[in-house]
């Protein structure tokens, strides 16, 4: 009895390492500016995935806001993983909470950069339904 416990358990925590979700990378709009508001990405099969950066202008070294409204699906998570584009950064990849009509938010702290003006790279990473988007944005700081 316990040692089939033990073997559900075990296939229960190795389930996501031997069936991961579908990766699904989205392409980059370089025509969205999130210091100017939201932007919105249309996801394959249906749905649509809209993120939003406050206060703005987006600025370092000061809490962000994070917002993620997935409509049209059930977003399961949401993690938003900010790297450099020209610069490698430290690991910043704040998870996001669930809330109402399908809004998930959060909060971030960009580091300073050396340079006066910083590339990002947004991506927002939804789970649903056995998949995993990956939506890119990008923005720039300044010091």
């Amino acid at each position: 009895m316990l040692a089939t416990a033990l073997a559900i358990t075990a296939a229960v925590k190795l389930s996501p390492l031997l069936n991961p979700p579908q990766k699904i990378s989205l392409p980059l709009d370089t025509a969205c500016d999130l210091h100017q508001g939201p932007c919105t990405s249309l996801l394959p099969g249906g749905g649509r995935l809209e993120f939003s950066l406050e206060p703005r202008p987006i600025a370092v070294l000061k809490p962000l806001r994070l917002l993620v409204r997935a409509t049209g699906f059930k977003a399961g998570s949401v993690d938003v993983d900010f790297t450099g584009v020209d610069m490698k950064m430290a690991f910043n990849r704040p998870h996001l909470v669930s809330g109402k009509d399908g809004l998930f938010t959060g909060e971030a702290t960009l580091p300073v950069c050396v340079r006066d003006k910083m590339a990002w790279q947004a991506t927002v990473l939804v789970e649903s339904d056995g998949k995993r988007f990956a939506v890119p944005f990008r923005f720039e700081t300044k010091r």
